[in-house]
């Protein structure tokens, strides 16, 4: 679940209706982490033992991928992700091959200076075994060519494309979302193990109203997404309500010190999500080109996010939203301007759409690939 999934669903869904033959092979998600449903309707390859972690395993999804490799005889090899793109590019074959950067390590929080050292090393030496690279943004690709990876001559970049956001009514959105919340603190007050929200002073059955404005943050609970900002500028914001969606490792302890105006919901159905949303937000250290945003821009949602990867190039600065650094006073400032901007005025909700649409769509995406393909198949 999460950007990378929606990019390759709409990307193999765009294909579908131009020229040539494609198979999308994938692996498994790590525990604590959902798969996206949308692989069901796709019908992919699965290499069980392929996963984002390390391990031993590895060696295994590495034959697994050799054998269809050598069976379906591909004219093109199309990876995403690390683990995948060193796969694909050091297995024999005579395929191009072609690796997608959907953001990069360089800034990861998560990923120490020697880290990000010994990864460079690794996709320098792999990008010089590639046909060529696409970034998902502009600053994207800059990045990765200054530290040595790839040269200007491999890279293309294409943007997301995102299929029309199909949003709910504001009222029908909260009262699920608020069934959502009843059903969480029942689970609490009758000791289930799926209750999500621990904090003890928080009230249990605070509810969304939408009479204050909401902002919504949807995404992994992982350092790099940094969940932790979101608590902090609820916390400076108490007029307004905030919504945080997803899961992952940090949630739970993240839900020990939430303020009464911020509800965590899980997983929910992006649709959802912003249409009750009057505000997006992006806390990341580190993005490529968050797809969660495209989406709020696509529903007519204004955003505040860290200008970070190529976030610029989703959110025109005080356009369709604002861009900061990535301080959390800032961002509740921004937040607060945000807020009083929308609330006399459509001015940035509307512009927000127009320019995702324009910019963003399934189609344009999927002909720049199958254009891509032609040529380096000549």
């Amino acid at each position: 679940m999460g950007g990378t999934a929606t990019y390759l669903a709409n990307l193999m869904r765009g294909l579908q209706s131009g020229e040539g033959e494609h198979t999308l092979v994938i692996g498994s998600v790590p525990r604590g982490e959902i798969e996206d449903p949308v692989t069901s309707e796709l019908g992919v390859v699965r290499i069980p033992t392929l996963s984002r972690e390390f391990s031993i395993q590895d060696f295994v999804a590495r034959n697994s991928f050799k054998k269809f490799v050598a069976e379906y005889r591909p004219e093109i090899i199309h990876s995403h992700t690390f683990k995948a793109g060193l796969i694909a590019r050091t297995i024999k074959s005579s395929a191009k091959r072609i690796h997608t950067f959907h953001g990069h390590h360089l800034y990861d929080p998560e990923f120490s200076k020697a880290k990000v050292t010994v990864l460079n090393a690794i996709e320098r030496v792999l990008a010089r075994r590639t046909d060529r690279l696409i970034s998902v943004g502009r600053r994207v690709q800059d990045e990765l060519i200054a530290v040595g990876v790839g040269s200007v001559a491999q890279y293309r970049s294409i943007a997301p494309g995102i299929q029309p956001i199909k949003l709910f009514s504001r009222k029908s959105a909260l009262e699920e979302v608020n069934r959502s919340l009843s059903l969480n603190s029942y689970a609490q007050n009758y000791g289930s193990s799926e209750s999500r929200i621990t904090n003890p002073s928080r009230n249990p059955n605070a509810l969304l109203t939408g009479s204050r404005p909401i902002v919504v943050w949807l995404g992994r609970f992982t350092q790099v997404k940094r969940p932790d900002r979101v608590v902090r500028i609820a916390k400076l914001l108490p007029e307004i309500d905030f919504v945080m969606a997803g899961g992952g490792n940090l949630e739970r302890d993240l839900s020990r010190s939430i303020p009464e105006n911020l509800f965590m919901v899980g997983w929910q159905e992006k649709e959802l999500m912003w249409s009750i949303a009057d505000i997006g937000l992006c806390t990341s250290d580190s993005e490529g080109m968050p797809l969660s945003l495209i989406e709020a821009q696509m529903a007519g949602v204004p955003v505040v996010a860290t200008d970070v990867g190529s976030v610029a190039e989703i959110v025109e600065d005080r356009v369709t939203g604002w861009l900061t650094k990535r301080d959390s006073k800032e961002m509740a400032k921004a937040v607060e301007e945000v807020a009083a901007v929308t609330r006399g005025s459509n001015a940035m909700s509307e512009a927000s759409k127009s320019r995702a649409e324009r910019l963003f769509s399934v189609d344009v995406m999927a002909k720049a690939h199958e254009e891509l393909y032609r040529e380096l198949l000549g």
